[in-house]
Formats: structure tokens, C-alpha cells, sequence
């Protein structure tokens, strides 16, 4: 059985949550790459059973630019909106400078939703 990666999208709600005192930013941040990663490893797999070989190198570009070039308005749609979900991912994941609050976590979170729901549309799930 393969990891269910929509998992990830429930952890992500659950971080969001989070009541533990001192780590809320820690949660916040958390959420985000959760988010992000959930529609990574759905997007990837969709791409992969469709024949599409991603390179080992710069391999979220490789499928973010997949989606994007695509004269499929929805994985036009995808690959743009992924773009934005994987920068929302690297602010949260390596600039500590930025203050990442729960309006940030949820953006990001409901992003990765809309997401979601076009992959769903292009038979991903």
C-alpha cells in the first residue's frame, strides 16, 4: 500500500490548530510545507503514471514547469497556482526573517485545497 499523501492535508488542518504555547510559528511554518508537500507527492504520481519522467535534479521546477506548459487550461492553472504554494513552502522552510502567522498557514493550506480539487478534476485522484 502507497503513502496516502492527501494525508499530509489533514496534518496541515491539525498544525493549523495548534495550541502548543512557543511553538504556534512552528506549527504555522510546519503546515505550510505540509500543504505544499500533500500536492507535490499527488502531482507527482499523477505524472509518473502518465508517463512523464521528472529529472533528479530541480525536480520541483521540472513539475511545476509539467503542469504550466500545458495546453490544458486546468494544468496551466495547477502549475501556476503550485508555483505559488512552493514559494509560500521555501519563505516558511529557510527565511527565518519573515514572521509566518495562522492567516499565512491558512492561505497556504486553502491553496493547497484548490489544488486539490483541479487534480481531482484532471483525474489525478
Amino acid at each position: 500500500m502507497s503513502f496516502d499523501w492527501k494525508s499530509y492535508l489533514q496534518l496541515s488542518e491539525g498544525l493549523i490548530k495548534c495550541q502548543a504555547t512557543g511553538l504556534e510559528e512552528a506549527c504555522f511554518r510546519s503546515a505550510i510545507s505540509r500543504s505544499y508537500y500533500a500536492i507535490f507527492g499527488i502531482a507527482s504520481n499523477y505524472l509518473k503514471s502518465n508517463g512523464v519522467i521528472i529529472p533528479p535534479v530541480d525536480t520541483h521546477k521540472s513539475l511545476r514547469n509539467e503542469f504550466k506548459n500545458s495546453h490544458d487550461h486546468t494544468k496551466k492553472k495547477i502549475g501556476q497556482n503550485l508555483d505559488r504554494l512552493w514559494k509560500d513552502r521555501k519563505e516558511a522552510d529557510y527565511n527565518d526573517a519573515v514572521s509566518i502567522n495562522i492567516n499565512k498557514a491558512q492561505i497556504s493550506h486553502q491553496m493547497a485545497l484548490r489544488i486539490l480539487h483541479d487534480l481531482k478534476n484532471i483525474g489525478a485522484l
